[in-house]
């Protein structure tokens, strides 16, 4: 007997030293892995086009966070307490990436901004969002920005989200001379394996027969981060780099996904539905919001028109500075059919 458990002692220990060894393996390679993208780079513009925006023109832009084409009605996620982790097969997410492809041809906007796209990510079946929309848009110059190129994350354990390449993308019907993407502050402890990388890019339009540019930003803010500091702080970057647009009286809009409230009822309960910081915007811009509609829903519970359980807002939007004049604003309602956003278009003019 007294054979017996030593054997046992000794095989308890020997299995608690190859959980460590591979708990800690895990975690030493997690680290190793975790990179942030420079700050201040120079991003491609693809397909250049030639034709410049002009003063006193009407013109219109989407905003659209496509939640990587994995967020049908049905889905509910693991991080908002739901037990969904990946999109259900690679067919739906070409579906889903085909619906949001259709919204944006039914609504021909000018210039449209992108969140939560996809490429080479075990989350979206390893889809090539990126390409699905550019060969479909040919006939938009388009700016894809990375926001993160994440290790595998072995979590949840039972279903591990795993790999993502994933970024924003810009497009537009007029020439774009320039694009940069700029770092935003993340969490530095664990944490910041959850949220991963964001960023901002910024994108500058000439304006025929003027000396002054057209500034797109395009961004998507942490939604799951827990440092409240970190999110003020984000919102501060972006707010200080479109102040030198501004005083330079270029004409800015910032299209996103702000994981604050623009609009309606806030909930601070939740990390991503606190209330937007209007006061602290930079001098000269504005909030443009719609309210017809709400552009996002919890992924607590799936979605039921009949009986909808979810938590609803106004998260997506623009951001104008006030030498643009915005005609109208609304949220394009199709049920969440695609996305757990629903877009957002603007209708606005350069004033002279």
């Amino acid at each position: 007997m007294k054979k017996f458990w030593s054997i046992f002692w000794k095989s308890i220990g020997v299995v608690f030293a190859i959980l460590f060894l591979i708990v800690g393996g895990y975690v030493t390679y997690a680290y190793v892995q975790y990179h942030r993208i420079p700050n201040n780079v120079a991003v491609k513009v693809e397909n250049p086009q030639r034709q410049k925006v002009e003063l006193g023109k009407s013109y219109k832009m989407m905003t659209f966070n496509i939640g990587y084409g994995s967020y049908p009605p049905s889905f509910s996620f693991f991080m908002d307490g739901g037990p969904d982790v990946r999109a259900y097969s690679k067919q739906a997410v070409k579906d889903a990436i085909n619906e949001d492809i259709r919204l944006i041809k039914s609504e021909q906007p000018d210039f449209g901004n992108i969140q939560e796209i996809d490429w080479q990510g075990d989350r979206s079946q390893h889809v090539d969002e990126p390409q699905m929309v550019q060969s479909a848009l040919s006939e938009y110059t388009s700016v894809l920005t990375q926001n993160y190129d994440s290790a595998y994350l072995f979590y949840p354990l039972t279903d591990p989200i795993g790999k993502a390449k994933s970024g924003i993308l810009t497009y537009s019907k007029y020439q774009i001379d320039s694009s940069r993407r700029y770092q935003l502050p993340m969490e530095t402890n664990f944490n910041k394996f959850f949220d991963l990388d964001r960023a901002f890019d910024v994108n500058v339009l000439p304006i025929k027969d003027s000396s002054k540019h057209f500034v797109i930003f395009n961004t998507h803010l942490s939604a799951f981060i827990k440092d409240q500091k970190i999110q003020r702080q984000q919102l501060t970057t972006l707010f200080d780099a479109m102040k030198k647009y501004v005083d330079a009286g270029d004409y800015v809009i910032c299209g996103a996904d702000y994981n604050h409230v623009l609009a309606g009822k806030a909930h601070p309960e939740l990390t991503w539905m606190k209330e937007f910081p209007t006061a602290d915007l930079t001098k000269g811009m504005r909030v443009v919001a719609p309210t017809n509609a709400p552009t996002v829903r919890s992924l607590d519970v799936p979605y039921v028109k009949s009986n909808p359980k979810n938590t609803f807002g106004i998260i997506d939007g623009f951001l104008v500075s006030e030498n643009i004049k915005e005609f109208s604003v609304k949220t394009i309602d199709n049920d969440f059919k695609s996305s757990d956003h629903q877009p957002v278009v603007m209708n606005f003019e350069l004033m002279k």
